[in-house]
């Protein structure tokens, strides 16, 4: 029988908000919960007046801590939002009721790289173990698809990320060929690298808001994307598809979702002047491809 835990979970994405990482999270913490154990999630809150703000979903207390904006902003802003967002949180965490709980373990969700410092806190306080799940190795990959250089703000985020990573006794990456960047960071003793894939729970399939009968996209065989529409996410390219594709009027092009680069992938798609192209700038959830035979 598994013992029964206290676990805190740090993340910056969990319900109401319905990106691919709060669905995770929302799973995961219902587990945790099917499993007998006891869970809070913990999350900034730029919305909420007072220093924190708790309810109950699902059988999970969700503490809301006031913390700096950092969705949908600009890079600078988001960054030294980023930056103070742990600090913050856990000045208003000792002004919340839980403050002198103690926990079992910790388990904190990257993205943001800037958990670190509340986690240590919490890891410390408790003398506990911490679980980071990465499922964004930045900034890493901003090198890598040539958005940045290895110059100060490289060195900067890399310091922030490698605090992170110090911080952690369990690191959960993605996929097996994440494992080798992580290789001198296990050899210290004590450590634990692993694969966590991606998961979601089974729910059944309810359809989808989104009607097309009456856009510009009716009768047409429509491809979707789904999800966050950042620089990360290359989305560039898809425009540039739908642009040699649009003399073919049976094919359409459908968008979903929120970023920081939704707005101006929607403006380049009306000076293109892509009638194959449409958005919907809101954050929804499919269930599988069988959401495109829904969509009409």
């Amino acid at each position: 029988m598994t013992r029964q835990m206290r676990i805190a979970l740090i993340a910056d994405t969990f319900p109401p908000l319905r990106t691919s990482g709060a669905v995770q999270l929302r799973d995961l913490s219902r587990e945790f919960v099917r499993q007998g154990h006891e869970l809070t999630v913990m999350l900034p809150s730029a919305e909420i007046k007072d220093p924190w703000q708790m309810d109950v979903r699902d059988g999970v207390r969700v503490l809301r801590l006031h913390a700096p904006e950092t969705k949908d902003i600009d890079y600078v802003r988001r960054t030294i939002g980023e930056f103070f967002m742990p600090f913050l949180m856990r000045r208003n965490l000792r002004k919340s009721p839980i403050f002198d709980e103690t926990w079992d373990g910790v388990v904190w969700y990257a993205p943001s790289i800037f958990h670190g410092p509340l986690a240590k806190t919490l890891k410390e306080k408790s003398a506990c173990k911490g679980y980071l799940i990465i499922r964004d190795i930045f900034p890493e990959w901003a090198v890598d698809m040539g958005l940045m250089g290895r110059g100060l703000p490289y060195r900067f985020f890399d310091a922030v990320a490698r605090y992170q990573y110090g911080v952690a006794d369990i690191i959960g990456v993605q996929t097996p060929g994440n494992l080798e960047y992580f290789s001198d960071w296990q050899q210290k003793r004590g450590r634990k690298l692993e694969v966590l894939q991606n998961w979601l729970a089974d729910l059944p399939i309810t359809g989808c808001s989104i009607s097309l009968a009456n856009s510009k996209l009716a009768g047409r065989k429509v491809f979707v994307y789904a999800g966050n529409m950042g620089i990360a996410q290359g989305m560039g390219i898809l425009l540039d598809l739908a642009e040699r594709l649009r003399s073919m009027n049976n094919i359409g092009f459908l968008f979903v979702g929120r970023g920081s680069e939704t707005k101006k992938l929607s403006e380049a798609a009306q000076y293109r002047e892509l009638n194959n192209v449409l958005f919907q700038m809101k954050s929804i959830r499919m269930k599988s491809l069988a959401f495109m035979s829904n969509v009409q």
